[in-house]
């Protein structure tokens, strides 16, 4: 029989995972699934969890979900300092923090124990979006602090990033010399094999995320209504919900395709199973993502993505294989022209019952490469090798690309 200690490597540790949204947030979206899976894994482990994040009007302040303590304090902003006095307050009472970056990370290290283990996990890097989202003092800071000030207080902490495209964006917009490890995401799928690519509709198009200004949605809609006079039958699922759709609405409206077009905001996953089951393609336009999570989740039913060539995207998608890829451009119009020419193209051949066939076996195939059972292991790996021995192991964390990443070491992800 299995010794306690290999079941439960983690048993009697306390460990914080301090991420700004939780799965109960409105604006819940891949970032907080990512960190929900990671708290479960180290309390599957054997760990006293506890969840740290900020309050939305409405959810309560502390509550037990799965057997993982979620406490909620501050907003988007103050939830920063309600953490920091949180850990202080804790520092000798807790054993390991996971400090994920959304946006920026909590800079855990400078309230706990020099010797507590902190794991940042990078998403992808911010720099372009504080410009985006902030007035220029605040982005300015914003910049710095990521740039600047989270290299020099992680230096000495282990750091996993979701996919390769993080990885680079480290290297090249923060100058990140450091190792960095990959602990990519998981997903929740059908079984392998399930569903009918006969039963797809090749008229019928999905768009699958939080519905915000960063996704490009609008993008999607600009393509649909170009190609509706040629596909009298063409429509598009939206399905997601967030605070772009009055205007996505409105867009479609002006377009003249508001019947061509459904809102279904948020669904279960019966329904959300129901209408990927159906779709023959999947459009993803995002600026830019830590890792393409919808992109996986369309492929496990069988249905391949047409998505820009950006970061996090990019590693998602098989090109050819499992989606298209498109070049990307500052000019969002050029971007647009280039979307709804090779969404034509994919619909043309999703005409075609062989190559919709061909495309849902590869895409299943592809999409259960990820799960998330395989990333709680290496999150519960990565965990106890850092606290026995105070460091990032040698080599850890597998690619799954090809089943090697090195913690640590300069081949992990130059």
């Amino acid at each position: 029989m299995a010794s306690v200690s290999a079941l439960l490597p983690l048993a009697g540790q306390r460990v914080v995972v301090v991420n700004w949204r939780d799965l109960d947030h409105s604006l819940a979206g891949g970032s907080e699934i990512y960190a929900w899976e990671l708290a479960c894994g180290l309390r599957d482990g054997g760990a006293e969890v506890e969840f740290l994040t900020a309050r939305e009007p409405g959810q309560e302040a502390t509550t037990v979900r799965d057997g993982i303590v979620v406490r909620r304090r501050g907003n988007a902003l103050s939830f920063y300092p309600h953490t920091a006095l949180r850990l202080l307050a804790r520092r000798r009472r807790v054993d390991a923090v996971i400090d994920p970056s959304c946006g920026l990370p909590s800079f855990a290290p400078l309230f706990v124990r020099r010797s507590t283990p902190v794991l940042l996990v990078m998403h992808h890097v911010h720099q372009e979006q504080f410009s985006t989202h902030f007035p220029r003092p605040v982005a300015a800071l914003g910049k710095w602090l990521e740039r600047v000030a989270m290299p020099a207080v992680y230096r000495r902490r282990p750091v996993v990033a979701v996919s390769e495209s993080t990885v680079e964006e480290m290297r090249g917009q923060l100058g990140w010399t450091g190792p960095v490890g990959l602990l990519h995401n998981g997903a929740d799928l059908p079984p392998l094999g399930a569903g009918n690519p006969l039963a797809k509709d090749p008229d019928r198009v999905a768009v699958l995320g939080r519905l915000v200004a960063h996704k490009r949605v609008d993008a999607v809609i600009r393509a649909i209504a170009v190609l509706c006079p040629t596909r009298p039958l063409l429509h598009l699922d939206v399905i997601g919900k967030g605070p772009e759709r009055d205007d996505l609405e409105r867009l479609a409206a002006e377009l003249g395709i508001a019947d061509r077009v459904t809102f279904h905001g948020f669904v279960d996953d019966p329904t959300k199973a129901t209408l990927l089951a159906r779709a023959a393609v999947h459009v993803c336009a995002s600026d830019a993502e830590g890792w393409g999570q919808v992109v996986i989740e369309a492929a496990g039913h069988g249905v391949p993505t047409l998505a820009r060539d950006v970061p996090g995207l990019r590693d998602s998608i098989q090109p050819q294989r499992t989606g298209w890829l498109v070049a990307d451009d500052r000019d969002l119009d050029v971007v647009g022209g280039r979307l709804t020419a090779t969404l034509a193209q994919a619909l043309a051949e999703a005409d075609d019952p062989a190559m919709r066939a061909q495309r849902f076996e590869a895409c299943q195939r592809w999409a259960h490469h990820f799960d998330w059972e395989q990333m709680r292991r290496e999150a519960r790996d990565l965990v106890v090798h850092s606290l026995t021995t105070g460091a990032a192991p040698a080599v850890q964390l597998r690619s799954r690309k090809d089943r090697v990443a090195v913690m640590g070491g300069t081949s992990c992800v130059e």
